[in-house]
């Protein structure tokens, strides 16, 4: 029979899980309608570097396979915090369990997280066993993509043991306390509306576990880089793709934004409903600042395409009308099924991507 706390930690990971399924069922169907062909194609390739660098000399082998397994625990490490909270990590640290059983529960619940990783290499690596390329060697092929899974499942255990781990006495009792300011002055130089807003819609992003300021900056580095690859691509480069990317990316990154913004907006309602003041009327502001990444993209898309002539067609000036007129849809779109603001994301990315590819044409 399982530890009581092996059982506690594999029941939390799949509370966590399911948790997290219905956190990205929108971004999921998304994913699936838009990049469908892609992710098919990343999920055929995902076994193909270990079993690439097992026909390579091991000087160049081992580096590779490291790489690989490390890049296969992004993941984990993306979902350690909702494997193990915080609260909860600061609540085990209390409980009498042996160093071996806490090892073994991040084991199992790595190995757990790792089940549908195993799945995508078996299925990969029955695609090129099959495909036989002249590099492949069958046996080392299939010994080094075992080796990657191996490395990335320690490599998660590793990282679930890091996230469990006690922190040192020395520092338990020590605490960052400000000093008291001699007087207080009210500050007169920030607009209230302002200050309202940076307290209860922007700092709320980047406390404690919310991802929500990581994740808007991942997706505006994303989607700037892919705005000025695909305006100064050079001849021969497949522009289609760069201006999927772009396009997709513009949309999502509003879209996230807003969604944020609307749910942080529920959890403030029932909270200020006695405060002297009206959150309500904030919500606004809030949602408008939502714009502000895109059009920050948008601005950048069109001073990397100016030079070039982009915007002087046709198709050019309907880009630009669609995806302004896109953005501010998904914003002013009142509350709606999850299905419908998934249509409204899957058409606009569409429509943007077909008028992006007249461009170059």
């Amino acid at each position: 029979m399982a530890h009581p706390y092996i059982r506690f930690r594999i029941r939390l990971a799949q509370h966590a899980l399911k948790q997290f399924a219905a956190s990205l069922k929108s971004s999921a169907q998304i994913l699936l309608l838009v990049f469908a062909q892609v992710l098919v194609g990343l999920f055929a390739l995902i076994a193909l570097p270990p079993m690439y660098a097992a026909s390579l000399a091991l000087p160049f082998a081992l580096p590779l396979l490291a790489a690989h397994a490390l890049l296969m625990t992004v993941p984990m490490l993306l979902l350690r915090k909702r494997v193990l909270p915080q609260d909860v990590v600061r609540w085990l640290h209390a409980l009498p369990v042996p160093p071996r059983v806490q090892l073994r529960a991040d084991a199992l619940v790595a190995a757990m997280l790792a089940g549908p990783l195993a799945l995508a290499y078996a299925a990969s690596g029955a695609i090129w066993l099959a495909q036989r390329p002249d590099w492949l060697l069958p046996a080392r092929g299939v010994l080094g993509a075992l080796l990657s899974f191996l490395l990335t499942w320690a490599c998660s255990t590793a990282v679930l043991t890091l996230r469990a781990r006690r922190p040192p006495a020395s520092g338990r009792w020590q605490h960052r306390l400000r000093a008291a300011p001699p007087r207080y002055a009210p500050r007169t130089w920030r607009p209230r509306t302002l200050f309202l807003w940076h307290r209860l819609y922007w700092l709320p992003f980047w406390r404690a576990e919310n991802v929500v300021g990581w994740q808007q900056c991942v997706l505006l580095l994303g989607a700037l880089a892919c705005a000025v690859a695909w305006m100064m691509a050079p001849p021969g480069v497949p522009r289609g793709a760069l201006d999927l990317c772009a396009s997709a990316l513009l949309v999502l990154l509003t879209d996230r934004g807003d969604k944020a913004v609307r749910e942080q907006a529920d959890l403030l309602r029932p909270a200020s409903a006695g405060w002297p003041l009206a959150p309500r009327a904030l919500e606004p502001y809030a949602r408008a600042f939502a714009l502000a990444p895109a059009l920050l993209v948008l601005l950048v898309l069109f001073c990397a395409g100016a030079p070039h002539g982009a915007w002087d067609r046709s198709a050019g000036k309907l880009y630009l009308a669609l995806a302004c007129g896109a953005q501010l849809a998904l914003v002013a779109l009142p509350a709606a099924g999850a299905r419908t603001r998934v249509g409204l994301v899957v058409a606009a990315i569409v429509l943007l991507t077909a008028v992006g590819s007249e461009l170059w044409i």
